[in-house]
């Protein structure tokens, strides 16, 4: 997940906002962002930092 929260980030350097652009953007970063992003909704609430 540490690739995907990376992306996000990176991808808000060109992207401020979760617009389409953003998501193009966060898809050429990491190809699989949208499984991770569903990984990520379904099993945050168990990840600790």
């Amino acid at each position: 997940m540490v690739d995907y929260v990376l992306a996000h980030e990176l991808a808000h350097l060109k992207e401020m906002n979760h617009t389409q652009a953003y998501w193009g953007t966060s898809r050429v970063l990491l190809p699989d962002y949208e499984e991770r992003k569903e990984w990520l909704q379904v099993n945050g609430g168990q990840l600790y930092v």
